[in-house]
């Protein structure tokens, strides 16, 4: 193997297509357009393809048959081995998952002007996965959706520790970074400096933002108090409030939980629903 080839996770991101989620492009005139989420999903494929040719070559189950020396060429990154193949799955998976739940959502809530942002980078905290926003009244809000995996685990929240710990076979660890304050980060980071994503009134960009900790694949929530659970619309869910407050759900429950919001949010307040877990920070 060329020792020129790239060994780390960051020398292989390199390799991939150029992300281009922003909250706001450009036409020719210069002016902003109207967001698009099939820009959105369009991207998570072309990546998605990408990725799992990526996969192949790494993988060696490209035949010399097939060999073609461009397609080599591009994904020389992920030739390196076991290293450039690990990131190369994970990062399949989760373009897989945040591709599935836009796909869903936009579907779900066309008519209701859904936009969908996904994969918006924070500085020293990740991306958040999505962003999803509903711009028409009556129904305004803007939820930050993070699409997290343990793997076939259990996960359950440590009021003691106040944190997130999972279980998988016998053991009992830290789930780590920690999600609520991450979520948090990410959200006033974002409305601090893309603040065109909440919209463009004063009353839009001070909308609070719901935050929701979804659960994908065979992660799933393990049995808690009842004192930690809300009913938002048909859907059960965890919502765990510390400083800063987050739903935590499984991935078959988002749509609903996010339909429960909507019709409660023109309902009077109560007080452990809909409203408590808004607050950035």
């Amino acid at each position: 193997m060329n020792s020129a080839f790239p060994h780390t996770p960051e020398a292989v991101a390199e390799a991939l297509p150029e992300q281009t989620a922003s909250p706001a492009t450009l036409d020719k005139t210069g002016e902003s357009k109207k967001h698009s989420n099939r820009d959105e999903i369009e991207r998570l494929e072309e990546e998605n393809r990408f990725l799992v040719t990526a996969y192949t070559v790494t993988t060696g189950a490209l035949g010399a048959s097939l060999f073609v020396p461009e397609l080599f060429t591009k994904f020389a990154a992920y030739a390196a081995g076991t290293i450039g193949t690990r990131f190369v799955l994970k990062r399949a998976q989760k373009v897989i998952s945040v591709l599935k739940h836009t796909k869903a959502l936009d579907k779900a809530f066309a008519e209701q002007g859904v936009e969908i942002f996904t994969e918006l980078p924070v500085p020293d905290h990740g991306s958040l996965d999505m962003l999803v926003k509903f711009p028409n009244p009556p129904k305004k809000a803007v939820f930050a959706i993070a699409l997290r995996s343990q793997g076939k685990a259990t996960i359950f929240y440590n009021e003691g520790k106040e944190c997130f710990q999972f279980r998988r076979g016998t053991g009992m660890k830290t789930w780590t970074p920690d999600h609520i304050e991450r979520l948090s980060i990410q959200g006033y980071w974002l409305r601090m400096n893309q603040s065109e994503l909440f919209g463009t009134s004063r009353n839009d960009r001070n909308r609070p933002l719901v935050k929701v900790l979804c659960l994908t694949g065979d992660t799933k929530i393990g049995t808690h108090g009842d004192h930690l659970y809300t009913q938002v619309g048909d859907q059960r869910v965890l919502l765990i409030e510390r400083k800063s407050s987050i739903f935590v759900l499984e991935e078959h429950q988002l749509e609903g939980f996010i339909q429960g919001w909507l019709t409660q949010s023109n309902k009077p307040k109560t007080p452990k629903t809909s409203m408590s877990g808004n607050q950035d920070n």
